[in-house]
């Protein structure tokens, strides 16, 4: 459950070109990814996951990811 500051970085990098006010916090070994106060993906053994509900998943599984009704990432 190791996250490379190298993998971080690039995560970061890509998802604050889309989204504004993207950080990362060191939890539960892995890295929680905010923008603003919104928990939204998990980094884990360099993975990146994201979190999906129900009102999300159409947005993904279509390849599109949305965000407080702007286009925010291409999942693809």
């Amino acid at each position: 459950m190791t996250v490379s500051a190298g993998f971080r970085s690039y995560v970061l990098e890509q998802l604050g070109r889309v989204l504004s006010n993207v950080r990362s916090r060191s939890m539960f070994g892995g890295v929680g990814i905010y923008s603003g106060d919104l928990f939204f993906a998990l980094i884990d053994d360099d993975t990146l996951y994201f979190k999906v509900d129900d009102s999300t998943r159409p947005g993904f599984v279509a390849g599109i990811w949305i965000l407080s009704g702007h286009m925010a990432l291409m999942v693809r």
